[in-house]
């Protein structure tokens, strides 16, 4: 038996994949993949990087707290660990969400220490190419703008990109007892 057969016959297969595949498109160019979870504040439609939600959760039994401020909900125990719950629109834009027990909660990572936002509304999660950002910001309340980063364009909408990292950052939002 020859030894020479079966490697002449991988270069032969080599070869001729080579010769077939001369006319197929190239791809020097991958794109990267950003993912959001879209929510809503009052008439505002955003999105968060999903680097920066921990999960979403309906509405928990919770506790009011007092001597915070008015959109301080409450903390309760999920899953054996407090959770602080805390009206994201309220916040914001100084309106309480109406029916916060209808709410449902991004829970983000607020200096080590899970923290829960009621949201009004969860759009799920959305999928963009970092080419779909755009240049402009569309207009939006001067309460939010500060925490947007950037706006993206799935073809049907546009996205304003909301940092719970800045909004975390923000005096108000640290100094939430009265």
């Amino acid at each position: 038996m020859n030894t020479t057969e079966p490697f002449d016959f991988l270069l032969s297969l080599e070869q001729r994949a080579l010769k077939g595949s001369a006319g197929l498109p190239e791809t020097d160019r991958v794109e990267e993949e950003w993912v959001g979870v879209g929510f809503r504040i009052g008439d505002n439609r955003l999105i968060a990087p999903m680097s920066e939600v921990r999960e979403i959760l309906d509405m928990p039994e919770f506790t009011r707290v007092p001597g915070v401020k008015s959109w301080v909900v409450g903390i309760a125990n999920v899953r054996g660990s407090l959770l602080p719950i805390m009206d994201l629109k309220g916040f914001m834009l100084g309106e309480d969400i109406r029916q916060r027990n209808k709410g449902r909660l991004i829970v983000i990572d607020y200096k080590g220490f899970d923290t829960a936002l009621v949201v009004e509304e969860i759009y799920g999660m959305r999928h963009f190419r970092e080419s779909d950002a755009l240049a402009e910001t569309p207009p939006m309340d001067e309460k939010i703008s500060p925490y947007i980063e950037r706006v993206l364009d799935d073809g049907e909408e546009r996205w304003p990109v909301f940092s719970f990292s800045k909004m975390a950052e923000d005096e108000r939002f640290v100094h939430a007892s009265l």
